[in-house]
């Protein structure tokens, strides 16, 4: 418990929003995203792209609630997968359903979002042009907080020229 407000003591002044609630509360609700793996640094970047230009009256239940929405779709998701792949009455062809990768689908990890996220705010260009092509790959890779932010100045230059 003391290593998770600790980094709620690090998160906090980070990110604007979540400064009125109380270090245990926001700690406790920021476990899911702690016992992932990820640091101080890394919490901010997911919360930023939580709440964007709006400040939630009670931080700690609104991330509480985005984490258990997250969790539901994942498993939802999941879900339809089995069952599509369930409902095929081949059994080789089930289990290739099972193990093949889409191609062209890198495997995606946490450090990648990381660095794009941290990274990215200076090469917009290429994010809005990323999110015109594919918007859930980009908001996957770059959060709603850069993907808006790069559409929105791609909007903004395209109506100057």
């Amino acid at each position: 418990m003391a290593r998770d407000i600790a980094i709620a003591r690090q998160v906090r002044p980070l990110v604007g929003w979540t400064q009125r609630e109380g270090l245990r509360r926001l700690a406790y609700a920021l476990r899911p995203l702690i016992d992932r793996g990820l640091e101080a640094h890394d919490i901010a970047a997911e919360l930023q792209g939580m709440a964007l230009g709006w400040r939630p009256a009670r931080p700690a239940a609104f991330i509480t609630a985005a984490l258990e929405a997250e969790t539901r779709a994942d498993t939802a998701r999941a879900a339809a997968q089995h069952e599509a792949v369930a409902s095929v009455p081949n059994v080789a062809w089930q289990q290739w359903l099972q193990t093949r990768e889409t191609p062209g689908e890198a495997v995606r990890t946490d450090d990648d979002r990381r660095h794009a996220r941290l990274y990215g705010w200076d090469r917009w260009q290429e994010i809005a042009a990323h999110y015109d092509e594919d918007p859930d790959d980009a908001l996957d890779l770059y959060g709603t907080r850069l993907c808006s932010y790069a559409v929105g100045r791609a909007a903004r230059e395209s109506a100057f020229t």
